[in-house]
């Protein structure tokens, strides 16, 4: 028994400063000051010019006189360091939604030995209406200003490089559309970096890459110190629906790498994302990301990138290997297993009971760790994603995880030796590497390293004596930390509480390693304490405030106001409970009731309100031609109160086929979900007095009956003034921001 305990106590020990080591190799590099030298990225001096780019520490969305007052900022840092550019004012529509806008792009260049061939710094200047936007995406913006003043300084390279700073990237990257569609020096583009931001701190990490990726990794881990990321991200991202504009790059078929940082998510598109909040090592790891990386490449032959790798960082050591290759590494895992298997010969009965009761410690990490935040959910009536103090949540999720694995491991105890738990849990993780490999290839790295090491550790211990092999054993916990526990981290902070599942298999599967080595001890009394734990962290959460001015309740304020029939309601969302004073401020009526004219969406949290006393928008019929049965209309749309965007509902039965907006033409999408199910909903982003002519082309003759005019605004109405009051400095708006929409019927 004692002996079995000093095993537990080591393995221990080992996961403490195993995971310590792992999580201080993944920091961001130290800012470097101003001082430094002229060849170096300082972090300090990105922030500086980033300081000065965001001065009034204002929202800048596309079409905004503030977004016009950064954008001029930053051609006048072009023209100081001498750096030639030129604008791109087009109009251009997004991929995903027939959203548009007139995007005024930023297109500068450091002249190479190929006046033909570009490696692009990509990063977008515009933010969402409610965010001074520092992290997302001024930090990418200063940065690739710092790092071209010290290109500008070692020019020329093989390759020209380029500054491509996009606008409306936050609308549905609407100004890559523009630029990749239209410029023809999009096509001139090698290899494209784009830079982004989520938060206001955290690495820089690869958040993805384009298939031919070895080249670029190569590269950047011979001449970064501090490279980190994950393939799996690849796999992860696919599935998601969040979008860069690097997915514009993917769609052009160009090669890349999707850098980005989502620490502290709770300001992303919120006013807390702001200069004095952003991390200066944040922007340091993008630089050291980025200058090296784009030194070497414009001198390197980018017409062979190489193979697809997976990669990925342990205790700061990066490794990669060609994507193709990881069914050999499985079947050499196979063999090491087989072989220690034979030569070890744990008892069968035993190992087969094993590897159920394996799943089971799995799953049952899983299932408590879920059952625990349930609980929370109904005490506090909501689960918050970034709770004002998350350490009571972070206690939660270790004890109640722990909770759940030692029971089953309890049980796995009853009916499998030491050794047979072992081969079992492992045996168990090559089956997921196998599958990973088929369906997730580039997640493989992921499972696939600490298996491999495992293999090869079962393989060493069937040489050693028997007294020896657990105590060996645990150093399996260094291989299995990176991929596991040493994920969790990330996961809590760019995914939340609301996804605080999504950490939890990556706990299981290191309590699935980690049960072997509490073989033979009564862990009753373990398992009390971690009850007991459990059950003081959920105490602690239900009593800690949820919000704070540093991480406070989201919530926008919405104004709808029917021009045909005067009716206006004011609308409070958010995905938690309102809480005072706000919900006070007027009487909020908790049934559910359709506030539009249009679809069947049903909202609570309403109001009744007083008309704005706003003009409605207007839509003006150009021309009217019909051949053939088809109706080709052309049309003005415009707000009369300067509101930032006019969108234009038609229904599905209209028929619409094609959209001309200057000298594009766009085949518009049915949407088939949300308010605007089944309809047709053209957008019209950044306007403000700005009339917006277009043509939209019918495969019918029929008149369009029940289209509705709509013009946008964040400005609110003087009723919804009160509202705006009672939103404290523990409140705040997010993404969208407060709308106010007139609405009104049209008939085309």
């Amino acid at each position: 028994m004692r002996k079995n305990f000093l095993i537990a106590c080591f393995a221990l020990i080992i996961t403490v400063v195993s995971f310590i080591g792992n999580h201080l190799s993944q920091q961001s590099p130290s800012a470097k000051p101003v001082s430094a030298a002229a060849n170096e990225f300082s972090a300090t001096r990105a922030h500086n010019l980033l300081k000065v780019l965001l001065a009034e520490n204002k929202p800048h969305p596309v079409g905004s006189q503030q977004n016009k007052i950064v954008k001029n900022r930053i051609t006048a840092e072009l023209d100081r360091l001498n750096i030639a550019w030129q604008e791109q004012a087009t109009w251009a529509c997004a991929h995903k939604y027939n959203g548009c806008a007139f995007v005024e792009n930023i297109i500068a260049t450091i002249p190479g030995n190929s006046s033909d061939s570009y490696i692009a710094l990509m990063a977008h200047y515009d933010s969402v209406p409610m965010s001074p936007g520092a992290g997302d995406d001024g930090a990418g913006v200063a940065a690739i200003l710092e790092s071209a003043r010290a290109l500008a300084l070692e020019a020329p390279f093989q390759h020209s490089i380029m500054l491509l700073f996009t606008d409306a990237e936050e609308m549905g990257l609407i100004g890559a559309e523009g630029f990749y569609k239209q410029h023809p020096l999009a096509k001139q583009i090698k290899l494209s970096l784009n830079f982004e931001g989520t938060g206001t701190t955290g690495q820089s990490m690869i958040l993805r890459t384009t298939d031919a990726n070895k080249l670029m990794l190569d590269a950047l881990v011979s001449e970064t110190s501090n490279p980190f990321g994950f393939s799996f991200a690849n796999e992860i991202f696919k599935r998601m629906p969040n979008d860069t504009d690097f997915s514009v790059v993917q769609r052009s078929g160009i090669a890349g790498i999707d850098f980005a940082f989502a620490g502290e998510r709770s300001h992303y598109h919120t006013p807390n994302d702001s200069v004095d909040n952003i991390d200066l090592n944040t922007i340091q790891h993008h630089g050291e990301n980025m200058l090296p990386l784009v030194r070497l490449l414009a001198n390197d032959d980018l017409d062979d990138l190489g193979e697809h790798v997976v990669y990925g960082g342990m205790y700061g050591k990066w490794i990669q290997w060609v994507s193709s290759y990881s069914a050999y590494l499985i079947i050499a895992c196979a063999l090491l297993f087989l072989i220690a298997l034979f030569r070890v010969k744990p008892p069968t009965k035993q190992l087969l009971i094993g590897i159920p009761t394996s799943i089971g410690i799995l799953i049952g990490t899983i299932a408590v760790g879920v059952a625990a935040f349930q609980l929370i959910n109904l005490m506090l009536g909501t689960t918050v994603n970034w709770p004002a103090d998350d350490r009571p949540y972070r206690a939660t999720l270790i004890f109640s995880t722990a909770a759940g694995g030692l029971t089953m491991t309890t049980l796995a105890n009853r009916f499998s030796s030491q050794i047979a738990m072992m081969f079992a849990g492992w045996l168990v993780w090559l089956g997921i590497c196998t599958l990973v490999v088929i369906y997730l290839p580039d997640a493989t790295n992921t499972f696939l390293i600490p298996t491999l090491f495992a293999c090869l550790l079962l393989f060493v211990i069937s040489f050693l004596p028997i007294i020896w092999r657990p105590w060996v054993f645990c150093l399996v916990l260094v291989g299995a930390i990176p991929t596991t526990l040493g994920t969790v981290y990330a996961l809590e902070q760019t995914q939340g509480y609301t996804l605080i599942a999504a950490t939890m298999p990556s706990i299981g599967l290191f309590m699935l390693a980690f049960a072997p080595f509490v073989s033979g001890i009564n862990l009753r009394h373990g398992l009390l304490l971690t009850y007991l734990a459990t059950s003081l962290s959920i105490a602690a959460c239900a009593l800690t405030p949820l919000y704070s001015e540093w991480r406070p309740q989201q919530v926008n304020i919405n104004y709808f106001e029917d021009l045909d029939t005067q009716i206006a309601y004011n609308q409070l969302a958010s995905k938690n409970p309102i809480t005072e004073p706000l919900a006070s401020a007027k009487i909020l009526h908790p049934e559910t009731r359709e506030l539009l004219p249009f679809g069947d969406s049903r909202e609570t949290n309403w109001s009744y309100s007083e008309l704005s006393g706003w003009m409605g928008p207007e839509l003006t019929i150009d021309s009217d031609q019909i051949s053939n049965g088809i109706r080709t209309v052309a049309m003005t749309v415009q707000s009369n109160r300067g509101a930032d965007s006019i969108g234009l509902v038609i229904p599905q039965t209209a028929k619409l086929t094609e959209l001309k907006l200057g000298t594009q033409i766009y085949e518009p999408q049915i949407l088939d979900s949300g308010v605007f199910d089944q309809s047709y909903y053209l957008k019209f982003i950044g306007v403000y007095y700005r009339p917006v002519s277009f043509t939209l082309t019918f495969n019918s003759s029929e008149p369009v009956v029940d289209a509705f005019l709509i013009d946008m605004s964040t400005e609110l109405p003087d009723d919804s003034q009160q509202l705006i009051k009672a939103r404290t400095a523990l409140m705040s708006p997010v993404h969208r921001g407060d709308q106010a929409l007139l609405i009104k019927r049209v008939n085309i």
